[in-house]
Formats: C-alpha cells, structure tokens, sequence
C-alpha cells in the first residue's frame, strides 16, 4: 500500500455514527454514515470533481493490494445537471428548456450504487450500477444544513428529518442563487420545464418587461425576451454608467449595449430603483416613474456560504461573502489558518476571476488531482494557475441572439466558434470537458 494518507482513509472509524456497511439501492429517509470524500454541490464544479477522482483514484488504486473500497457521497438539490449558462433563453423558450436539464441516469458514468431520495418522480434502476471493484458512488437527493471540517448535516428535499455524513475529505461546491426563476426551485426534469413553462407565461401576458440589473444574467434575459417577442417592450435598467461591471474593454461593454437597441431594447443607464408599486411600474430614487407591467429583478446573487459552522465563517467568509483558499483550494486565510481536508471550488472562492463554467470545470480537475496525490502520496501536486499571466474573458449573448465576446482585450461580434458553441448554450462542450 502507498501512502499513509490512503490507509487513514480507509481504517477511520466514527463511533459516535452508525456506519453503513451496504447501502440499500434506495434510501427514503436521511441516515448517519461515514464516507471518504463528501462532495457538496453538484453543478459544473462538482460533476467535475467526482468525475475526475473516479479517473485518478482508479488508476492509483490499480497501484496497490487494495481490497477496501473508497466511498464517495454527492449532495445535490437536483437528480441532474442543469446548464445554468441556458437558464436565460429557457425562461423564454420551453423547448430549448427541455435540452437543458440531463438527469443523472441520463449522463455517461454518473450513475450510482446508492441514492437516498424522497422525491415522488421514479428513480430506474439506470440509477444504480452493479458494484464497482474501487467505489461505493451514494447520491443524496438533498441539501447540506450544516458543515463543518469533519461531519455535515443534510436533510431530503421533501423530508425535514436530518442526517449526518462524517467524512475525511470535503470539497465545497455549493455554489450561488439569484431570485426567481433565474435560480429555478426544480427538483426534478419535469419540475424544472413546469417553471420555464410558467416564466413564459408570465412574459407572454404582460406587454411591457422590465429587467432591473445588466449583470450578464440580466442583459441575455433581456434580449431573449426581446428576441422571442418581438412586439413587447423591453426595458434594461442598470444604476451605473457602463454595463456588465466586470473588469473588461470598454469596447466590449460598448458593443453590448449597440447589440441591445438594435433589437430594440430600451436601456436606462445611471437609473437605480427605488421600488415596485403594485401595478408593476418602478420608481427610481430620484421619484420618476418607468412603466412596466412584469418585472425581473437581477440585482443580486448569494453565495452558499451559510451552511458553514460559526468558526469556518468567522475565520474563511470574506466581506464579500466569497471564502478564503490557498493556491490548492484549501481553506485557507491570511492569519495561516489552513484546514488541510477541506477544498472549495467554483463561485464561492475569493479569487480575482470572473466566475464561471470554465473556471468550475478546472477548479473540479485541479482538486481531484491534487486530492487524488494526497490520499495516496501525502503531498499535493498542482497550484492553481498564475493568474497574473491570464487575462479576463466573457461570452454575453445580446440582442438578436448576437454573440459579444471579450477574450483578453480582443473583443469580436459572432466569433463563429462561440456561434457553433452557444447553439446549445455550450452544453455539448461541458459534457465532452467532463467527459458525461
């Protein structure tokens, strides 16, 4: 056996728990068990972990006299990935909503050994898989309440009773939510096009939309609502002089803004709303009044922090509600308070990055690898990338479905790679990176 990392993993015991030794296929309510690695989401980051491990950890495995399986448990509100880059155009388009939401049985190589689910809709057996030599693969159908560095709380979707995994390592992938619906409330497949299909409605009975924030969320929703109705008016309201606020040309925000009032957007700038009176219509702080009938609100976004235990906040949650890492994705701070076991990707990590798929998808790779090295070598292998040598980048898709796009200063309309890729809002390419 190389390593003692791997040997601590597999011989540690809680006494205080009530271990699984063999998980039922289908499990209705939460349970306490122990596990080896604790996933906590399971968006782009954390399919991109689990993904990666189970290619590393094989590998090492086949390296030593091992007959002890290692157990990975995935926390995810959802039985599948959502592309959260489609979630704009699916609130206008039910069709394209239903390309947008594959269930996990429908993935290649996500399926599990065992999940732990009270949802009404039918989990098949192309859940579950016979037992892997290396993995026992548990999906929990749920939310963590609680995490700290050693255990966390979780409960079901449709269940407030609460269970407990301990684990040995945690990667945090918990992500961020925004309002309604551009964060959906779905549990399931269909849930989730009953949502999209509702968001239509509510455009298609209202003659005058109004989008408050041109965040990249709040400007695709714009003109995808432009797009698809064409008649109605549009407004974009954004409190500030130039839209989006990340650090990018000014060319480039230039070109999004023309994008947008040549499909006929109405776009307010230095305009911040004070409130919604109840017809709909916004009055702004210096009390004028921007007729509207239906509003879509995209001024703020949370990070999932609030899980953590009181000290991990206190010590890791920076002011803006992103958490503290070192170049590994450890928790980690200025005061060299460092917790060895516990890695966080995606969204939530206080990174100078414009967030998104990409870097998900990368910080899930990195930290399998890194994570991988430290089970079996007792050391870690892979810093994150020098980002003094990267510049910044984004994709916004406009108005008219135009494609604006900024790659380290160099700023193109319909660059036809991107055309090729958002046909599917790059779902194809998530699904090759991580190879589902």
């Amino acid at each position: 056996m190389t390593g003692k990392g791997l040997y601590t993993m597999l011989t540690k015991n809680y006494e205080t728990l009530s271990p699984i030794t063999k998980l039922a296929p289908r499990i209705n309510n939460p349970m306490s068990f122990s596990t080896n690695i604790l996933i906590v989401g399971g968006a782009y980051s954390g399919l991109a972990a689990l993904r990666a491990l189970k290619t590393h950890l094989s590998t090492k495995l086949g390296t030593v006299d091992n007959k002890k399986k290692i157990s990975i448990t995935l926390v995810e509100p959802r039985n599948g990935l959502l592309n959260i880059l489609g979630i704009p155009k699916a609130i206008v388009n039910s069709d394209f909503a239903q390309t947008q939401f594959i269930p996990f049985n429908e993935l290649k190589d996500c399926k599990f050994t065992s999940v732990f689910s009270n949802n009404q809709d039918e989990f098949t057996q192309d859940y579950f898989v016979e037992d892997d030599d290396n993995f026992q693969l548990n999906f929990i159908h749920g939310v963590v309440t609680y995490l700290d560095s050693g255990k966390a709380q979780y409960k079901l979707n449709n269940n407030d009773e609460l269970g407990i995994v301990a684990f040995d390592y945690v990667i945090m992938a918990s992500g961020r939510d925004r309002k309604w619906p551009t964060t959906p409330k779905a549990q399931t497949k269909d849930e989730f096009i009953n949502e999209m299909i509702k968001s239509r409605k509510d455009i298609a009975a209202n003659q005058i939309i109004s989008v408050i924030g041109a965040g990249a969320v709040g400007i695709e929703i714009a003109g995808d609502i432009k797009s698809e109705f064409p008649d109605k008016t549009v407004n974009l309201i954004h409190p500030h002089s130039a839209f989006p606020a990340e650090p990018l040309t000014k060319e480039f925000k230039q070109m999004i803004q023309n994008s947008l009032e040549r499909a006929g957007v109405n776009v307010y700038l230095n305009t911040r709303i004070a409130k919604e009176d109840e017809s709909g219509n916004l009055i702004t702080t210096d009390n004028k009044t921007i007729t509207s009938n239906f509003n879509f609100w995209c001024t703020a976004k949370r990070n999932n922090t609030g899980i953590l235990s009181q000290d991990l906040k206190t010590k890791f949650v920076s002011e803006n509600n992103n958490i503290f890492i070192n170049e590994y994705l450890q928790l980690a701070n200025s005061n060299n308070d460092k917790i060895d076991n516990f890695f966080v990707l995606g969204d939530l990590v206080e990174l100078p990055i414009i967030k998104s798929a990409g870097w998900a998808m990368y910080m899930g790779r990195q930290v399998a690898n890194n994570l991988s090295s430290l089970i079996f070598d007792d050391k870690l292998i892979e810093p994150f990338i020098d980002l003094s040598k990267m510049g910044y980048g984004m994709v916004v898709i406009g108005g008219n479905e135009e494609i604006v796009s900024d790659l380290q200063g160099i700023v193109e309309l319909n660059n036809k790679d991107y055309v090729q890729e958002y046909k599917d809002y790059c779902l194809g390419k998530v699904r090759a990176t991580l190879d589902l």
